[in-house]
């Protein structure tokens, strides 16, 4: 039976065929495509597959259904070039018994269904092919291929302006932003965010790439390779049993590959004060410098507080305040909470019920401002209260 055979390529990844895709190529003898610009003639050619351009028929004139897609709103030229070239498929079919076309990457126009009508009313066999699904991924081809076009000429002006510098705060409030979803817990905020953050790693990237450094490729295999060094429990032949080997080995390799003898280089200095006090105490505490129990931060604290408390020089007050939180700090993390992510919490957690004080304060016709500290403490607790009963609290 004489068939037709259509053959559509990946957008993201037009020189890459599955196996079901080459098969059908293969057997052609010519590949079909419509234009010597598609985007796969490079591994058509690698592999020796021959392949030619479709030459269009002569314009018989429209039928029913290209009198119905022309109703539909799509371009009449477009309607009737697409019939054309479906008639001189369907012709080369009818003459060699099949014949093979090779889709557009994006092919929204109307030909896959005229070549289907016009096959139907003539008794000619369509087989479809179709790539089953793309690899994990794939839509990252998208991102880069979108910064790409707006870093390119007659892109986005506000992009071309832009430098690593003048970036770097958009990235830190993406990242802090990151923060918020996760405590948040919507997956969807979360999803969000993580892909304004993703942006961020690409729009650096692809600067760099046009001022010739490097490139998002060079990028990923840079971390894809640390990867692979850092877990040689996955990637190689060593044995671990807990988390805690794990990390002693990466922190291990990564002092081996930076050739640091310093234990506490690395750390970057520009971190939150709470983040930067828990690496610096981490770091202090793997080369054998920490309390063997609780107790000791516990005393800390209760030491760095008196001398808070008898501090009375601003300059003394300040150091004192600081040694205080650095205990505090040193507590946390012996009672194994993350400080930096435990003050976001409690953070939240005032500012949610601040709100609600003041909005009960309004509510009652009150001045939030004009209250005493004993009606604003009666405020707080009732919405302390009522937090605390909320089915999420």
């Amino acid at each position: 039976m004489t068939r037709v055979v259509l053959v559509a390529s990946s957008p993201r990844l037009p020189l890459l065929f599955p196996p079901q895709t080459w098969r059908a190529l293969d057997a052609a003898r010519p590949v079909l495509v419509l234009d010597a610009d598609h985007p796969s003639l490079p591994a058509l050619d690698v592999a020796e597959v021959p392949w030619e351009v479709l030459v269009p028929a002569a314009d018989t004139g429209p039928a029913g259904r290209d009198l119905l897609l022309v109703g539909q709103g799509l371009d009449v030229d477009a309607v009737a070039l697409a019939r054309r070239q479906a008639d001189g498929l369907l012709d080369l079919a009818r003459r060699d018994g099949s014949a093979t076309l090779l889709l557009p990457p994006v092919n929204d126009g109307p030909l896959v269904q005229l070549v289907a009508d016009r096959a139907a009313r003539s008794h000619v066999e369509v087989e479809a092919v179709y790539p089953v699904g793309e690899p994990k991924g794939s839509a990252l081809l998208d991102l880069v291929a979108t910064e790409t076009r707006l870093r390119g000429p007659g892109g986005c002006p506000w992009d071309h302006e832009q430098t690593h510098a003048s970036l770097a705060r958009h990235l830190v409030e993406e990242a802090y932003e990151v923060l918020d979803a996760i405590e948040e817990g919507t997956p969807e905020h979360l999803r969000e965010e993580l892909g304004d953050l993703l942006l961020q790693v690409v729009f650096h990237a692809q600067m760099a790439e046009d001022g010739g450094d490097f490139d998002i490729d060079g990028v990923a295999r840079s971390i894809t390779e640390k990867l692979v060094r850092r877990h040689p429990h996955v990637f190689g032949e060593l044995r671990v049993t807990s988390a805690g080997e794990v990390v002693r080995n990466w922190e291990a390799i990564k002092r081996d590959e930076e050739g640091r003898t310093d234990p506490l280089a690395g750390i970057p200095a520009a971190l939150p004060a709470l983040q930067l006090a828990a690496k610096l105490q981490k770091r202090a505490a793997d080369g054998g410098f920490a309390w063997p129990t609780v107790s000791g931060p516990l005393a800390k604290v209760r030491e760095e507080l008196e001398e808070v408390v008898e501090a009375t020089e601003p300059e003394h007050l300040e150091w004192e305040v600081g040694d205080l939180l650095f205990a505090v700090v040193a507590l946390a993390r012996a009672k194994g909470v993350e400080p930096e992510a435990a003050l976001r919490r409690t953070a939240r957690r005032f500012r949610a019920r601040f709100l609600a004080a003041r909005a009960a304060a309004e509510a009652d016709g009150r001045d939030p401002a004009g209250l005493d500290l004993e009606t604003w403490l009666g405020y707080w607790k009732a919405a302390k209260r009522a937090a605390a009963a909320a089915p999420d609290a």
